[in-house]
Parts: structure tokens; sequence; C-alpha cells
């Protein structure tokens, strides 16, 4: 039975001094297996050395690709696209396309610009029948929007922020919504009714590392060590019993990633 972190970013800057003793980290405290997900063009190739960093490390590690909305300023649709080919050829394939997605909450993005970035992305997915990883942030009616009309294979919602009656829509459109350490903060009160509410079939597990930390760890640097973490707070939301929702969780992380996860040996 495997645990993964569906989303982390080990390119950052936060990890450079130290990455192979984080990445030992997280296999000590059970973490199986990770997926990098990429924000721009420009780190792919420093994703993929971080993901061979990972499997020396007896990981299994798989990357996700795109362009996040926040690069969409820097980063012109011709070139997140060629992007992608590039990767698509290269020994680390995309598992998924992602962090793609739309931003309305941070200041000075262009709307359309976004609009055209994440289409074109989501576009290419569909093409290559690869799921997709959203990046949400007071876009979640606009995603559905364009989720509603146009092909896609799929994928994860993650860090999301929007309402319950939203994330029901994402789950009816074949998404899964990604659980992480925002569950651990007591005043959360919105997501801990929403993960409660939600069907058990719909949820992942990840950290967003080195980003969002849990209730534990705010102010410092976010693991994927501190995965088991989020895991533990949803059993207690949901009541169940911890192994058998890591089982549960780990048959939708199968199902997400349509059968493209290949394990490190070593995990």
């Amino acid at each position: 039975m495997e645990l993964i972190d569906t989303h982390c970013h080990l390119e950052a800057a936060a990890f450079a001094a130290d990455l192979p003793e984080v990445l030992g980290q997280a296999r000590a405290h059970g973490v199986t297996g990770v997926v990098a997900v990429g924000v721009s063009p420009a780190d792919f190739p420093a994703q993929c050395r971080a993901m061979a960093t990972a499997r020396a490390a007896g990981l299994s590690a798989w990357g996700a690709f795109g362009t996040h909305p926040w690069w969409s300023d820097r980063v012109g649709v011709d070139a997140a696209v060629a992007g992608l080919e590039r990767q698509w050829e290269a020994a680390d394939a995309p598992i998924a396309v992602g962090e793609i997605g739309l931003d309305f909450e941070r200041a000075g993005l262009d709307a359309e610009v976004q609009n055209a970035l994440f289409t074109a992305q989501l576009d290419w997915a569909a093409d290559h029948d690869l799921p997709v990883i959203l990046h949400e942030r007071k876009s979640a009616d606009r995603l559905l929007y364009w989720l509603r009309r146009r092909r896609h294979a799929g994928g994860v919602v993650h860090g999301f922020a929007g309402s319950r009656q939203q994330a029901e829509q994402f789950v009816d459109q074949g998404f899964f919504i990604g659980v992480g350490g925002a569950i651990t903060h007591p005043g959360a009160h919105r997501m801990h009714r929403m993960v409660k509410e939600l069907p058990l079939e719909s949820l992942v597990l990840e950290t967003d590392a080195p980003n969002q930390p849990g209730h534990a760890h705010r102010g410092q640097r976010n693991l994927p060590a501190y995965l088991p973490e989020n895991l533990a707070a949803l059993a207690t939301l949901r009541g169940c019993n911890e192994s058998e929702l890591r089982e549960r969780i780990d048959r939708n992380v199968r199902q997400l990633f349509k059968g493209r996860l290949r394990y490190n040996a070593a995990s």
C-alpha cells in the first residue's frame, strides 16, 4: 500500500541545500512516493533532477509539468505548449499537466491572458489523455465553465479554497480534491465540513511542500514528511481507521493518474 504526496515542489529554492535529507525524512515517515509539480518550462530540468534525487532516496517519483498562472505574464501560450511537447519526449514524461489554472486573487495578472494559457494547456492535456492539476483562487466558477465546454481527462483541484457546492461540481466533472495541511488547522471549520461531507472516493492527499505548512509547522518550511499528519487529520475528521483510509486514498491516487504510476523497486 502506497502513501503518495500528490503535490510538492521539489525544485523550490527552499530545498536547494538539503533535498536528499528532506526526501530521506519523508521515506522514514512512511511516504513512498512524490509527484513533483511544475510551474514553468524553465524549471522542468530542475524538477527532473529533483525526481532523480527522490528515487535515490528510495522514493517513487513522477512529474507533472505545466505553467502556473502566476507565470502567465512571463510565459506565453506557445512557449508553455512547447515546453510540454519537449517534456513528452523526455525520459521523465508527464503523468499529468500542472500546475495550471486561474488565479483571480493575485494582483497584476491579466484574466484573459490566464484564460488563454489555461485552455491551451487543458487542450494539450486532453490530446494526450493526461489529467490536470488545477490551481484555483477565486476562480472555481470560471474553471468549471471551461471544464464543461472543453474535452478533458479529469484531474485534481489542488489547495481547493471554494465552497462545498463548487467542490461537488468539480467531482461531477471527474476531478479529485487535494487535501493538504490546511485541514490540520483547528479553525478551518468550513474545510473540515467539506472533507467530511464529500465522497471519500473523491479525495487525495498532498502537502504543497515547501508551501502551506500544517498547524504544527506554522511559520516553517513544509515537508513531504508531514503528509502522514494530513492523513491522520483526515481520518479523525472522517471518523475512520487510518489504515483503511490510507488504502482508499491509494486507490484514488491510482485512479487519478490513470495507471501511469510506476513504482521504485526500493519503495
